[in-house]
């Protein structure tokens, strides 16, 4: 089984409608028993006391999405108590308790194609060594930096590397799986959240501390951990499915809850407790 996690705040519930629509559209080339999608509602970060939009319309809405999806796969819709605050939260109590043998980043802006899924299965099946630790991403366009080129899909090194191709590019035209789909090695660590699949055993050696907190750097803690702990001897690789493309929806983004909501921004607190342990943590693996 794949576990899907997904973390949303409630202004990001139409991003998240559109992503559960996609997935049931992949869905028609997998097992009911194949996949798992768990969703977090974090309701706690909206001061809905001064908000114009009640809390139980987004509730509401939350509830009828998992009707939507538990009509493929298993699901644990959730509603946050306070515990789970960032997607660091969400991420970390997967790799550390979740029964399934992979565990799937997606971000609620992701587009790709409708094959997805079935590809994603089909490419955990390639491992068979019990004492190896394989991390599988999609490919992408070209982004923002070179340093993403070694998950860029060959047809996008056409294009700059620039933040302005990286949130014009529109992506229900490129997310198309192509024909000859491939599961190919690279010699170093890279992906964020976007399709990455991390294997729960992987939490026999690496972890995404308490310290770093809720968000913030633990996509880049695991990829740096991952290759010091590959240094020193451990099988530990990063494949990537080449062909298959996904993407966020920059482009076409529209949040049509910014006059209705009133935020509780707590993501520069969050970023300074994970660089601020993220040195710290570190060294137990250099050590």
């Amino acid at each position: 089984m794949i576990h899907i996690i997904i973390h949303i705040l409630p202004q990001e519930i139409d991003q998240l409608e559109q992503l559960l629509i996609h997935l049931k559209k992949s869905s028609i080339y997998v097992n009911y028993n194949d996949y798992l999608v768990e969703v977090v509602l974090n309701t706690e970060l909206t001061d809905w006391s001064k908000s114009k939009l009640d809390k139980q319309f987004f509730i509401n809405k939350f509830k009828y999405l998992e009707n939507l999806t538990n009509s493929w796969c298993e699901t644990k819709f959730e509603i946050s108590d306070g515990v789970i605050l960032g997607c660091n939260d969400i991420r970390r109590r997967a790799l550390r308790t979740s029964p399934a043998e992979y565990i799937m980043y997606l971000d609620a802006d992701n587009i790709f194609s409708e094959t997805l899924l079935f590809t994603v299965k089909e490419s955990i099946k390639t491992f068979t060594q019990n004492n190896s630790y394989n991390i599988i991403i999609p490919q992408t366009t070209r982004m923002w930096d070179t340093t993403w080129d070694v998950i860029t899909n060959k047809e996008h090194f056409n294009e700059e590397a620039s933040h302005e191709n990286y949130f014009n590019r529109d992506p229900y035209l490129i997310s198309k799986s192509k024909e000859q789909i491939s599961l190919d090695p690279i010699n170093e660590f890279k992906f964020a959240g976007w399709g990455t699949l991390i294997p729960t055993k992987l939490k026999e050696i690496i972890d995404i501390p308490d310290s770093l907190g809720s968000y913030g750097v633990d996509d880049t803690f695991i990829m740096t951990a991952c290759s010091i702990l590959k240094q020193k001897g451990y099988n530990i690789n990063q494949w990537v499915i080449n062909g298959e493309i996904i993407i966020e929806n920059n482009k076409f983004r529209f949040n049509p809850y910014q006059d209705y909501l009133v935020n509780i921004d707590r993501k520069k607190e969050f970023l300074e407790q994970a660089h601020l342990n993220f040195n710290l943590e570190l060294q137990k693996y250099l050590n």
